[in-house]
């Protein structure tokens, strides 16, 4: 986002809403990959503690949502667009239990982004439609807004994209086509063709989430709503030499993270926060005054985000299980401000001084002179491990770099 100091990608509605709420430069995806992701900003628990550790595992009905806390509290409950909480990749979604989401626009996991097929409630038929995915979800969204009942609600809008195959509509590519672009510095050779496409899609979602905003004003409602936006992973897009996610580096960990509120949030605050995937569930029913469930493993972080409170994470832990995707093993990392470490089955994996080396182009892990800051890391990650009771055993091949075309 250019709100986050890029200067080629146009998002002059998401840097709008940056300077009307808190800009997180540290939201941090603790395993970041679509399933399990979304389990955790579901529940604000992790995936060892639910079972959700790699995609296609259906949330169990026994999980507690945010959904179902805030419609015991007489909220209206609204879900559109992606789900991927259910086994069946492309399957209706048309499920009985819906983690208490009420209204239901649907599909379950679907990476193609024009002419989108959808569940609408209980229909036994699917909905199909013509036209770019994104734009059709932001549709439905502001005739929820439109058409919603006197009262609170709950409304996700979970776009597909910006995410492979690198495609979008032909107005969103020719703002990008005369454009040169520059890789990141740890990109290896010329890969600005993926590039320009993925930021044509992020350039799109900038249009959905601008006319969302407007409709929330133009139902008067904006200044009592809460809206964030944020994402489930990143993608490395040639960064480190590898492609798409489920890796430790800043490309596919770190996630986009705006919150407004102007009613208790002040507006234009840049915060370097960590703010994690389990944190979203807790921090956004405490901002609504309601409980938090004792289950839940995230921080409540509404007395930081409303100036209440000075209490922040000091540090995330990361995960992954390589199956459905990724390097091709199983990790463990923690992310402090600072510092970023990982090791997987084989070993240290990755260690980057983060203030010196923001763009992580010098692997310290096997650096001397780094040997007792590196075991400081590697105690952290095993005290997190044990306190959250997390002891799956790392498998998998050794990793390698996965170069894109």
């Amino acid at each position: 986002m250019g709100c986050m100091g890029n200067e080629q990608v146009i998002t002059p509605k998401l840097d709008k809403l940056a300077s009307e709420g808190v800009l997180v430069t540290n939201a941090i995806s603790c395993q970041p990959v679509c399933t399990p992701f979304r389990a955790q900003l579901m529940t604000g628990r992790y995936g060892h503690a639910t079972g959700v550790i790699h995609n296609d595992i259906k949330l169990p009905n026994s999980e507690t949502s945010i959904a179902e806390v805030l419609k015991d509290r007489g909220y209206s409950t609204g879900y559109i667009g992606k789900w991927h909480l259910e086994a069946g990749r492309n399957n209706p979604v048309a499920a009985k239990n819906r983690q208490g989401w009420d209204y239901w626009a649907v599909r379950n996991c679907s990476h193609r982004h024009f002419d989108p097929v959808y569940w609408l409630n209980d229909a036994k038929e699917p909905t199909i439609r013509k036209g770019w995915e994104p734009e059709i979800q932001t549709d439905l969204a502001i005739d929820y807004i439109k058409g919603r009942k006197a009262g609170p609600f709950c409304l996700f809008v979970s776009f597909g994209p910006p995410h492979n195959p690198y495609k979008a509509p032909v107005r969103y590519l020719k703002k990008y086509a005369d454009m040169k672009l520059t890789n990141r510095p740890n990109v290896p050779g010329d890969k600005t063709q993926s590039l320009r496409n993925y930021y044509a899609m992020v350039t799109s979602l900038d249009d959905c989430v601008g006319r969302i905003a407007k409709a929330l004003e133009a139902a008067g409602i904006a200044e009592d709503t809460i809206l964030v936006f944020s994402s489930d992973h990143g993608d490395m897009l040639g960064s480190q030499g590898h492609v798409l996610k489920q890796r430790p580096w800043a490309e596919s960990i770190n996630i986009p993270f705006i919150l407004r509120y102007p009613r208790k949030v002040k507006p234009s605050q840049k915060r370097d926060w960590l703010v994690t995937s389990v944190d979203f569930m807790p921090t956004l029913l405490g901002l609504s005054g309601a409980a938090v469930p004792k289950q839940v493993q995230g921080m409540d972080l509404s007395g930081l985000f409303c100036g209440n409170s000075k209490a922040e994470r000091d540090a995330a832990f990361l995960f992954n299980v390589h199956r459905g995707g990724g390097p091709g093993c199983d990790w463990r990392g923690v992310r402090t401000k600072k510092w970023v470490y990982a090791f997987h089955k084989f070993g240290d994996w990755i260690m980057y001084d983060l203030q010196n080396d923001p763009h992580q182009l010098k692997n310290l892990v096997d650096d001397p002179k780094h040997a007792a800051r590196k075991k400081l890391l590697a105690e952290q990650l095993a005290r997190m491990r044990k306190d959250l009771g997390e002891n799956i055993p790392l498998a998998g091949r050794m990793p390698a770099d996965i170069r894109l075309p």
